[in-house]
């Protein structure tokens, strides 16, 4: 069975957990960024500091992705809606278990 994506709904992406999963990406690479390696200009930094730091990464992060994915889905419509191009084809295969 073969099915073809045409549209790609731009309010299930915000509001799917595609934005949860990147905030946790975004709080690990956070955490490495400004905890794990070593920099000599966050040396300074207090301990509570480096908490904020990686909070604010994260959710800069996540704002910024997420209007990169919106934006990658409205172009992706209006390619396969209004030019008509072809969408993204998935050729599934039913396994049937007996």
């Amino acid at each position: 069975m073969k099915l073809e994506v045409r549209n790609i709904s731009v309010g299930s992406l915000v509001t799917s957990s595609v934005p949860i999963v990147v905030f946790c990406l975004a709080i690990l690479g956070g955490v490495i960024t400004f905890m794990v390696v070593p920099n000599m200009q966050m040396v300074s930094m207090t301990f509570m500091q480096k908490i904020l730091s990686v909070g604010l990464y994260a959710l800069l992060y996540v704002v910024i992705f997420t209007a990169v994915l919106v934006f990658a889905a409205f172009v992706y419509n209006v390619l396969t809606g209004v030019l008509g191009l072809r969408g993204v084809t998935f050729d599934i295969e039913e396994i049937h278990h007996d």
